[in-house]
């Protein structure tokens, strides 16, 4: 038998993470930056001796910025939460990326800001479209890692496609923004209005051939998703066993339901308290 490893089972069991913790994580950090952005709403400093129609006009940019940072931070937040549908597990790769997308994040007040008050200064504005240009890039990569590290359920190519081509729609209008911002700073903010244009284009597109669940999920799936809490005691026995067998611990949970399941029945409590579970919903388990 191996020689037990406490080392090696903290970081092979556990960095494949319930994806929950870390959606509420990103959930908090969205609501926090999107409320701050208001605070970017600065008075012009001779608000005393104009009218409130002149007050309103002068500060006519800073609701631009402060528009375009709002709505499209909440299209991210929306896309995210669509997104984690797909997710089924997280690993450390996919934690750090979402720290470094928060963090991007976080810098949008300053910068929704600063492009308000200097709209007319190409630094100002360069800063402005390429946070935004970074934050879609982000979160283009996640989905490319999500992908390819098989962190969400089967998902066909098409709803593959259709999803990366949406999440690069704020990178491009983001790089438009910035062909533009060196002919006239101020009118740069304009190019974020393709954003309309390239999602009526993308949605034509949309996959039609996936049914989905009550939840969300592809019908076409033909696997069941169990999370189960277990005691560390036993998940360090499980976790010697499948080795020893050289298995998937997941693969080593679907053999004892297996054998569990001879009489179609588990017990998952009391006496009285008996879940049927059909053999054959089981053998699509993994």
């Amino acid at each position: 038998m191996r020689k037990f490893d406490p080392y090696h089972l903290l970081v092979s069991t556990y960095t494949e993470q319930n994806p929950h913790r870390l959606e509420a994580f990103f959930d908090a950090v969205f609501a926090i930056v999107m409320t701050i952005l208001v605070l970017g709403l600065n008075l012009p400093d001779n608000s005393q001796f104009l009218l409130p129609g002149e007050i309103l006009e002068e500060m006519l940019p800073q609701f631009i910025h402060f528009a375009l940072a709002f709505f499209i931070l909440a299209a991210f937040w929306s896309a995210h939460h669509r997104l984690f549908v797909l997710v089924k597990k997280v690993d450390n790769i996919l934690i750090r990326l979402t720290f470094i997308l928060l963090y991007i994040t976080c810098l949008l007040p300053f910068t929704s800001s600063l492009a308000g008050d200097n709209y007319t200064q190409e630094s100002a504005m360069l800063l402005f479209h390429l946070n935004m240009f970074f934050l879609g890039l982000l979160f283009l990569s996640q989905w490319i890692y999500i992908n390819k590290a098989r962190l969400s359920v089967p998902v066909t190519q098409t709803l593959y496609r259709f999803i990366f081509f949406k999440s690069c729609i704020v990178p491009l209008v983001s790089l438009i923004a910035i062909g533009v911002l060196f002919f006239s700073p101020s009118w740069s903010s304009a190019g974020y209005l393709f954003i309309f244009l390239f999602e009526a284009i993308i949605l034509l597109f949309k996959p039609t051939d996936l049914q989905t669940d009550a939840n969300g999920l592809p019908s076409k799936i033909n696997s069941i998703s169990l999370m189960i809490g277990i005691h560390p005691d036993i998940d360090a026995v499980l976790h010697q066993v499948s080795e020893e067998m050289e298995i998937s611990k997941e693969k080593l949970v679907e053999k004892i339901l297996l054998r569990w399941s001879s009489e179609n029945r588990v017990n998952t409590g009391k006496e009285t308290q008996l879940c049927n579970l059909k053999v054959q919903e089981l053998n699509k388990i993994g």
